[in-house]
């Protein structure tokens, strides 16, 4: 039965990961480097959320106006995670990298009667946060972490929100939009590792408080308009699952799927402790 597990959990993570690519979000759970130990590590995700926009109603002209009401939202974060073991049971870690924003059907052209989208350009992001073992009993672990992340998000793309302007009169008019994002995310996650192989799965929660400022805008950067769009500060609760895979001893891979109240999360990577 066990041996029947352990391959069950390696066959799972390599036909996840050959589909996907490398690591995890939250990984195993606790601290997983001895005190004074540092890692490196990749990870990827893919996240998919509601984002609820609420601007004030105008007559838009050559504007293009914000649709109010919830859109979906979709990002791809790639980041460099790097670990230190503060103690045997405490890890800290800060991730940086570049996170990419999409929001479909944001804005409403009311010149070429059409939606168009925000298409968010690759943007710088941090996150640090702690990650602690609870409770070790033999294989079996509870652990906490907790991080804190921001970025923000930029759209000056010609052929997203701005006026065409190849083909309209208004060749003179460009439109931007930009947005500071602050996330808080935690977990409470339990694992049972099997040989090489460690199942985990627990609970979640993200908090996210965003605010956007479009403009419209001369080439002169002289700004015609300026409207803020203020979003609800999202709390989202959900849960956990993954499964983390030691190729040695300091060398782990791992997959996970987060799932909350308005959104989904898929993430893979991998971890080596120095």
């Amino acid at each position: 039965m066990k041996k029947a597990l352990v391959l069950l959990s390696v066959v799972a993570l390599v036909a996840m990961v050959s589909t996907s690519a490398f690591a995890e979000r939250w990984g195993k759970p606790g601290a997983n480097l001895a005190k004074g130990q540092t890692s490196v590590g990749l990870e990827y995700s893919y996240i998919e959320h509601t984002v609820d926009f609420k601007a004030p109603s105008f007559v838009g002209g050559p504007f293009v106006t914000p649709i109010n009401g919830e859109h979906q939202e979709q990002e791809n974060q790639l980041l460099v995670r790097l670990g230190y073991g503060v103690t045997d049971q405490l890890e800290a870690f800060i991730k940086l990298g570049g996170i990419s924003t999409n929001v479909e059907d944001a804005f409403f052209n009311g010149l070429l009667q059409m939606e168009d989208k925000l298409e968010g350009s690759l943007e710088f992001a941090v996150i640090g946060g702690l990650s602690a073992t609870l409770l070790q009993s033999g294989d079996f672990r509870l652990g906490a972490q907790a991080q804190v992340g921001f970025h923000q998000l930029n759209d000056t793309d010609s052929d997203d929100i701005t006026l065409y302007s190849t083909q309209l009169p208004f060749s003179a008019i460009n439109q931007s939009i930009h947005s500071d994002v602050l996330t808080f995310e935690g977990a409470l996650l339990a694992s049972y590792t099997i040989g090489k192989v460690t199942p985990y799965g627990g609970l979640c929660m993200w908090l996210r408080e965003s605010n956007a400022r479009y403009q419209a805008y001369t080439p002169t950067l002289s700004p015609l308009w300026v409207l803020d769009i203020s979003t609800d500060q999202e709390e989202w609760f959900g849960g956990v699952c993954g499964v983390n895979y030691a190729i040695t001893d300091n060398v782990r891979v791992g997959i996970e799927m987060t799932g909350v109240s308005e959104g989904v999360g898929l993430s893979v990577g991998m971890n080596v402790a120095l």
